[in-house]
């Protein structure tokens, strides 16, 4: 059997590759490379799915990061809907679903994440949705229009014509968020489900996301906070929500969609002895434990020497910046992780801002007021006093002297009256 070989294996077909292809590019023009990816895509904007292209108010060709003639004028060969079996490291090998071989001297794991299931009774009916990649986004933008047309009646009884469409969408955190706000500016009932006590738990401190839960309210989103589903009814299809409040309260909806986190795809470490836990463990410079492998993106945590602990950055910011460190790396530099990536979102034409880690936040304040027009900022400070987290909410001109203090790491111990202040000036 004749074996393929190239100087740069890249697995996965998303975000991560394309940036680290890029990185590679940078440096070595000539050395041969092929990506393979599971979709039938080639890479596309994945955070524009909860948004725009949901609401249909951009195309599929918008979501495309690059024309098709990009990888045939680097040079990069493409192969998309097709899988990675197995690698096996120490032969430098990968075998494709195809059972094709090819070697490499340089091996990329981009493989990104799946979306979290809900372990539930009736989680198996049809009619529930994960959003995480396009075809994901097509279904449920046929459910959508069905729902719209033949579903629940909801509104007022004078309303002509009544509207239809009623949807339950499970999980609070940024994406459940911005399809709540996607699919109630496509003119459907919302009944967002919180398992904690207010929206953004995992980003955010009460205050912002008491701000959080006003907006949606404001905008006709039902919250239920601080309440999980019991189990999903329905005949032959999600047709209710069960909460497990002490009433069971039910929400009737056309179908649900589950928010409920990211599960990273680290299948090819089977039989091997790369690092990982959750997700695959890489030093630094993006190498895992085999020193010709790295990895980037939502599959893998990166020891952040900011923060001094290994990170996994599930948002696009950090799929970028991993990947263009470990492409930089895979073609001769010689570069340690220095970025700090974020997230950005934005529901009902509210636009947040966020950097830093929010695992080390030991208490969080608000500078300016969350009822100001023109925006606020919480600040998560660690229990050493220095600052961990920064999220901006709103248009702030001292936007880039927020995201600084993270950058830095300032101790802010003994000025915490004064950050809380915006007369008074963050230098």
């Amino acid at each position: 059997m004749t074996v393929l070989h190239v100087k740069y294996l890249l697995v996965g077909g998303g975000a991560a590759s394309i940036a680290a292809a890029k990185a590679i590019r940078s440096l070595d023009v000539e050395g041969s490379m092929l990506v393979v990816g599971r979709e039938v895509h080639r890479p596309y904007l994945r955070p524009e799915l909860s948004r725009r292209y949901l609401r249909r108010e951009s195309t599929r060709e918008q979501l495309y990061l690059d024309d098709p003639d990009w990888f045939n004028r680097h040079h990069v060969a493409l192969k998309t809907g097709r899988n990675v079996s197995r690698i096996d490291p120490p032969r430098s090998a990968a075998t494709l679903d195809s059972g094709e071989e090819v070697s490499y001297d340089f091996l990329l794991i981009a493989t990104g994440a799946t979306a979290a299931g809900l372990a539930i009774p009736g989680a198996q009916l049809p009619n529930l949705f994960s959003l995480r990649t396009i075809d994901d986004a097509d279904l449920l933008r046929n459910a959508v229009e069905t729902a719209i047309h033949e579903g629940r009646p909801h509104g007022e009884l004078s309303e002509l014509p009544r509207a239809r469409g009623r949807v339950a969408v499970i999980g609070a955190g940024l994406l459940g968020v911005e399809v709540s706000a996607s699919l109630r500016r496509m003119g459907m009932a919302v009944d967002l489900i919180s398992g904690s006590e207010h929206p953004w738990a995992k980003q955010a401190g009460e205050a912002t996301g008491r701000f959080v839960a006003k907006l949606l309210a404001k905008h006709g989103v039902t919250l239920h906070a601080g309440r999980h589903p019991l189990r999903l009814e329905g005949d032959s299809r999600v047709q209710r929500v069960v909460l497990d409040d002490a009433a069971k309260t039910t929400l009737d909806c056309d179908f649900a969609v589950a928010c409920v986190g990211a599960v990273a795809t680290k299948d090819l470490l089977r039989g091997t002895t790369i690092g990982a836990g959750k997700s695959i463990l890489v030093d630094s410079t993006g190498r895992t434990s085999v020193p010709n492998i790295f990895a980037a993106g939502d599959c893998c945590a990166i020891l952040d020497p900011r923060f001094g602990k290994h990170r996994w950055l599930e948002h696009w910011d950090g799929a970028q910046a991993t990947a263009t460190l470990a492409g930089r790396n895979m073609a001769g530099a010689n570069e340690t992780f220095t970025a700090l990536p974020g997230f950005e979102t934005e529901i009902f034409g509210v636009k947040a801002r966020g950097w830093g880690e929010s695992r080390l936040v030991d208490r969080r304040l608000i500078r300016g007021s969350t009822a100001a027009d023109t925006g606020f900022a919480e600040i998560g400070i660690a229990k050493d006093g220095r600052v961990a987290q920064v999220l901006v909410v709103g248009d702030l001109d001292e936007t880039a002297a927020l995201r600084q203090l993270v950058w830095d790491r300032v101790n802010v111990s003994g000025r915490e009256d004064s950050l809380r202040d915006p007369a008074v000036a963050l230098s």
